[in-house]
């Protein structure tokens, strides 16, 4: 079954880069904090963070990896 999930306001998106960690994130709210879930894709390399069945964020995994190139 496909679940669907909801962001609030697409008006609040701000990105974020872990050089360290080579992750981005994609924040979908102004909102710190903890998510009630934590969803993996399929391959293992986007988590989709969720807060009372809304899209708070995504983080990408090995995002210098997916883009075949560094991030300068």
């Amino acid at each position: 079954m496909e679940k669907k999930y909801f962001i609030e306001n697409l008006g609040n998106v701000w990105i974020e880069y872990d050089r360290q960690n080579d992750i981005l994130y994609l924040h979908f709210t102004t909102e710190i904090g903890d998510a009630d879930e934590e969803v993996l894709s399929e391959d293992g390399d986007v988590v989709f963070r969720l807060k009372e069945g809304r899209l708070i964020s995504v983080m990408v995994l090995n995002f210098s990896e997916k883009i075949g190139g560094t991030i300068i």
